[in-house]
């Protein structure tokens, strides 16, 4: 049986979505990982803030500034 042209577009945009999904999800717990070895505990404002970042560029430019900074203080500016 042969899907539809609908049917794989619908399909491989749900494969996509799940990628996406997946790739934030592994960045978001690498930044949280990261943290934990930098600073130790972290603080749940810092938790809580990168619940709020959906999209892979905005957790890829979190980590940057966790990667340069000093303190925590200098990544919750």
């Amino acid at each position: 049986m042969q899907e539809s042209p609908f049917y794989q577009r619908v399909m491989q945009r749900g494969i996509e979505q799940g990628i996406e999904q997946g790739a934030t999800r592994a960045t978001r717990e690498a930044v949280l990982k990261l943290l934990q070895h930098r600073f130790g505990e972290v603080p749940e404002s810092i938790t809580n803030h990168m619940t709020e970042l959906h999209h892979i560029s905005q957790l890829e430019a979190f980590f940057e500034k966790v990667m340069n900074a000093e303190t925590l203080d200098d990544i919750q500016q």
